[in-house]
Parts: structure tokens; sequence; C-alpha cells
């Protein structure tokens, strides 16, 4: 059994069958996984690989972490936060779950993605659709098909990540659902949306391959010919025209890059609290939005650190008192234990409130 030691991203899961519960926000009985081989034939998920995915998937007490993302991202891509997957259970020859829906996902930058995802499992539960990320093992098999070809590994399931659930271009006209997208995501789906729409157009793929054909005819003869460095100062000097052109898209991109950079620490720091300061110097030091995020993360964990530290007095007892774990400590353990991100794990291990 060779230990693939990576993330992979599931085929997408669609069996029908799913309901939506308004009252308490949970999508019931969506797809995970359905057994068989998957579409690029990497390796096939039997009985032994759902039962493992179900085990795994209740194993997480808080349950599995549920994004919003698209079907042709990949296994490392983030999604947008929508909630967590829970009740995983054998249908046949699909592990079904229940998607609870976060409250957070209501109010995302860009609108109500609970909302959105809801509709979306209403209007067309068959067009409904997920993906898991998970670690993989792979268990070879001795048996050939007919024509005396190896079969597809089977699929041995180490550690569920995460369940995503997909939005799928037929059931939304081609939007894919494009606000709702990370900056993880958004290329896949744009990169999808433009292909979908450029393969609709015949004489354009036609010119397009007779392009190619020129270009490889002209590359070869290239080829043969002695390589000439070519710098941005031969360019200036012998084709000035094309110099300004690419200098002027060059510093207009950039100027449009550093405005989304700015505006996007900016909107995010208001999701903290006092945090005008630090995004003011994140915005200035040209720290990344995530490099930024981070920061207002740190900067929330030492507050709540400082909150959970017991003043000392007159009265304080003599005698040792066992040591009480303190909010951030156990937010510490429990991302520790499920893999989660800072802002899931402190959600996840918050006092209740009576």
């Amino acid at each position: 059994m060779a230990n693939k030691d990576t993330y992979f991203r599931a085929d997408i899961a669609r069996g029908g069958g799913v309901r939506v519960n308004r009252k308490e926000e949970v999508i019931e009985g969506f797809a995970v996984v359905t057994k068989g081989i998957t579409h690029d034939e990497r390796g096939e998920f039997d009985d032994i690989a759902l039962d493992s995915v179900v085990e795994l998937g209740n194993k997480v007490k808080a349950g599995v972490k549920s994004r919003f993302g698209h079907p042709n991202m990949s296994s490392t891509a983030l999604g947008t936060f929508l909630g967590r997957a829970k009740n995983f259970r054998r249908d046949g020859d699909i592990v079904r779950a229940d998607l609870h829906i976060d409250k957070t996902a209501h109010e995302t930058p860009d609108g109500d993605l609970a909302g959105y995802v809801m509709n979306l499992a209403e209007s067309d539960s068959q067009a409904f659709g997920s993906s898991m990320v998970i670690h993989w093992d792979e268990e070879f098999r001795e048996e050939k098909t007919k024509a005396g070809e190896d079969l597809p590994p089977y699929i041995r399931v180490k550690k569920l990540m995460s369940v995503d659930i997909v939005d799928d271009p037929a059931a939304n006209n081609g939007l894919f659902g494009m606000p709702f997208f990370s900056e993880s995501v958004r290329p896949s789906a744009e990169m999808t949306a433009f292909l979908d729409k450029f393969l609709n157009q015949p004489e354009s793929v036609e010119k397009v391959i007779a392009f190619l054909e020129r270009y490889g005819v002209n590359k070869n003869k290239e080829e043969k010919k002695m390589p000439e460095e070519i710098t941005m100062e031969k360019i200036k000097a012998e084709h000035s025209g094309l110099y300004d052109s690419i200098h002027a898209l060059g510093v207009e991109e950039g100027v449009r890059k550093e405005r989304e950079r700015a505006v996007s620490i900016l909107k995010k720091s208001k999701v903290f609290k006092d945090m005008s300061d630090i995004a003011v110097e994140a915005v200035e030091n040209g720290a990344t939005f995530e490099n930024a995020v981070i920061k207002f993360q740190e900067k929330q964990l030492e507050g709540l650190q400082k909150a959970s530290v017991p003043p000392l007095g007159p009265d304080a007892e003599e005698e040792p008192v066992k040591k009480q774990t303190t909010h951030l400590e156990r937010a510490r353990q429990y991302q520790k234990e499920h893999g989660c991100s800072t802002t899931d794990a402190l959600k996840a291990t918050a006092d209740k409130r009576k």
C-alpha cells in the first residue's frame, strides 16, 4: 500500500433526495460520495472506503467543515465557510450527511450565501453536489481487466478534511454563484465560464486551432535560428510604442491590485473589534490580505488570553488550585485535533451562554 500523503479532491457527488429544513437551517441527506471508480480513474471507492467516510465523518463531534466552492477548484483551494456536515450514514452505494448552516453564512461580505445554497438545494436537488477533500492511501489490486490491464487501486481514506458544497453551472445559467467564491476559488470559476462561452463558438475554436498550427510552424523556424536575449531595454529601444503600452498596462494593473488589497484589509478589520490601527499599519507596510487577517486573529487571541487570567488579590488562596483551561488553550487544542482554522476553533470552544 503506497502512502500518497497528499490531499485529494473527490468527484462531485449528486444523489438527489435532498431536503431543506428552513426552521433549523439544515440541508438533510445530501450526497457526500458515491461508490465506484473516479472519473480520472485515479482510484475506486468501494464499500470499505464508504464505511471509512462514515466513521471519520462521525468522529468529529462538531461536524466536518463545509465550504462553498466550484466543481473545478483544486484540492487546496479554500471556499467560503458555509457550516458543518454531521450525521454521516450509508444509503446503499451513497454516503449521505446533513449540512448544518452556520449563521455567519448569512452575512458574508458578498451577501446571503446560506439563503443562496438553500434555494439551490430546493430548486434542483439533483444539481446540488458536494466534493470531499481527503488524505488517502492506495490499495493495489492483483486482479486485471479482461484486456489484461491493471485495475484502479482502492482508495483508503485516512482523514476527512472537508466536505465542500459545489455550485453547478447548468443550474444557475452560468453564473456559478460567482459573488460568493473566495479568492482561491474564483479563478477556476471564471476560467470555466470563459471556456464554456468560447467552446460554444465553433468559428472561434477553428481560428485558435489555425493560429496554433501557424505558431507551431513559426516556432520551429525560430528555434533553428541563434537564440537572442530579449530585454526590456531592447524592447524600449526598438519598439517604444509596445514598451509604452506594456508599461501603462502594468501600472494600471498594479494600481488596481493595490486598491483591492487595501479595501479588502480595511473591510475585514471591521469584523474584529478595535483593529483599525492594525489595518492601517498592514496597508502601509504592504502586508497581504492573508497576513493581515492573521494579525487580526493574533490580536484577538491576545485579548482573550489576557481576559482569561484571573487577577491576584490579598485574599488569594495559599494552597495551589487546579489551573483552569483558558478559551485560547481550548481553541488551540481543538485546532490541533480537528485541523480547522483559528476562527472555527474559537467558535467551537466558546462557552455557551445561558
